[in-house]
Formats: structure tokens, C-alpha cells, sequence
């Protein structure tokens, strides 16, 4: 396998993460996981990146795990730290300060489905089939659960595992889990779009919503710690820098500072 699993590029001020394994339908190496994960921690770290892209190269988005890679289960230490790779690569996705867009082209199966469900905005082609496929395996997909519960809730989610029964574009957008229909030449435009938008909002305000939807999801506040957390990050924007910039250029009708013009 070649060190050129993911390919890392900025575009703009954007950092665009393509799965680099066309011929295996970017099937989910353990080297492309980790590497997805560096390049979800690099981009983080970019402070003139505003938003990271997860892509496929190739005519597939992801089919899943790598199964050739994976079929060895007696070692027990192996598959706990691949399992936990995974896991930790979509924290860190969830964690990360800056908008994360999956574009999604054909297929997003088992741990693919992990990613989608770990973004903040999906986009993905007509005709694209989706399926939380490892019962049909005799598996569960326990790495992503927590990610897939998050995003279309428990019901749904155990309704997917149960019956591991493909679903088209149409259906994810009902269970929440994609945002954006289009057709398949359309993708990169409906990307540029939310790059657009994403372009038009405070690096830091971004980051404390983001921060802001995960806290208040955790089930671990009570209600006086959640009450002081959202009055106190409203008082913490206002009085911001970025909170005062975009106050004055809505009062002065001009743009903000971190959206200049094109």
C-alpha cells in the first residue's frame, strides 16, 4: 500500500481530504483510517483553513471496511486497536473546530457510514446507496454506533442495524442523515455553496456552535449547568472580538473582516 492512501489538499481556504484507493473502492484500510484521522487533526490546526472536505476519488465514495484486511479475528489486540481507530478518527471529526462536509458519490457502506453520520454537512449524488450492512456478517457496527445514534437517533439507527438493508439518498435525508440531494456533476458546486455560506460566518462562532450542539447532546448536564453554559457563551460572544466585529459591520452595512470580498 502506498503512503498516498489520502490525499491532503488545500483549495482555497479549504483542506480537501480524498480517499486515495479507487481500485478497492476506498475501502477502509487501517493506514487510510489513520491517515484520515491525521489529516482531520492537521486541517484543525490550519488557522487559515475554515472548513474540511472528506471525499472519494475514484467512482465510490467509501464501501466500507476493508474486509481482505480485516478477516484475521483471532487477534483480539489487532482488532480492539483498529476498532478504536475508528472510533477515535470520528471524534475527532465531531470535535474538530472547523466545519466538516463529506461529499458522497455511489456508495457509503458499514464504516463509511461512520463518516457520513460524523459530519456536520453531507451532500451526496443521486442514486448513492447507504447501508449499515455487518449483520449480514454476522458483525455489529459497534465503532460507529455512537456516531450513527447521534445522527438519526436510536430508533432509526437500530431499525438500520436490525434490518442492514440498503437505502437510497432520498430515504438518508428523511433519517437526517445527509442534508443535500443533487445530481452526481453537481457535487462540487453544492460543496463550493456551503463553502460559500461557511465563508460568510465567524471562524469562532463556528467552532463554539459546534461545541455548543455536542455539549448540550452529551446527556451528562444538569439543568442549572446547561442553563449557565449557554447565558455564559452568549455573553462570551457579544463581548468577543469576532461577536463585536460582525455587530459594527451589520450596523455600518459592510462585510465582516472574515468574509472579504471575493
Amino acid at each position: 500500500m502506498t503512503e498516498d492512501v489520502l490525499l491532503y489538499e488545500r483549495r482555497g481556504d479549504a483542506v480537501w481530504l480524498t480517499m486515495n484507493r479507487p481500485e478497492v473502492r476506498n475501502a477502509l484500510a487501517a493506514e487510510l483510517v489513520q491517515a484520515l484521522r491525521d489529516g482531520i487533526r492537521r486541517a484543525a490546526s490550519d488557522d487559515a483553513a475554515r472548513a474540511v472536505v472528506i471525499a472519494g476519488a475514484g467512482t465510490v465514495f467509501c464501501a466500507g471496511a476493508d474486509v481482505n484486511q480485516y478477516r484475521d479475528a483471532f487477534d483480539r489486540a489487532r482488532v480492539l486497536e483498529e476498532g478504536g481507530r475508528l472510533y477515535d478518527l470520528l471524534d475527532d471529526m465531531r470535535n474538530c473546530p472547523k466545519p466538516v462536509i463529506a461529499r458522497v458519490q455511489r456508495a457509503a457502506f458499514g464504516g463509511a457510514l461512520g463518516l457520513v453520520a460524523a459530519a456536520d454537512l453531507v451532500v451526496a449524488a443521486e442514486g448513492t446507496r447507504f447501508s449499515l450492512s455487518e449483520a449480514r456478517l454476522g458483525l455489529v457496527p459497534a465503532a460507529i454506533g455512537p456516531s450513527v445514534i447521534n445522527a438519526v437517533g436510536p430508533r432509526m439507527a437500530k431499525a438500520l442495524m436490525l434490518l442492514a438493508e440498503p437505502f437510497g439518498p432520498d430515504e438518508a435525508r428523511e433519517y437526517s442523515l445527509i442534508h443535500r440531494v443533487v445530481a452526481e456533476n453537481d457535487l462540487d458546486a453544492a460543496v463550493e455553496d456551503w463553502l460559500r455560506m461557511i465563508r460568510a460566518n465567524a471562524p469562532g462562532a463556528l467552532r463554539d456552535a459546534k461545541a455548543l450542539v455536542a455539549g448540550l447532546t452529551s446527556g451528562v448536564l444538569t439543568h442549572r449547568e446547561e442553563r449557565d453554559r449557554v447565558v455564559s457563551l452568549a455573553a462570551n460572544r457579544r463581548a468577543d472580538p469576532e461577536g463585536q466585529e460582525g455587530l459594527g459591520a451589520f450596523l455600518e452595512k459592510r462585510r465582516p473582516s472574515w468574509n472579504p470580498e471575493e
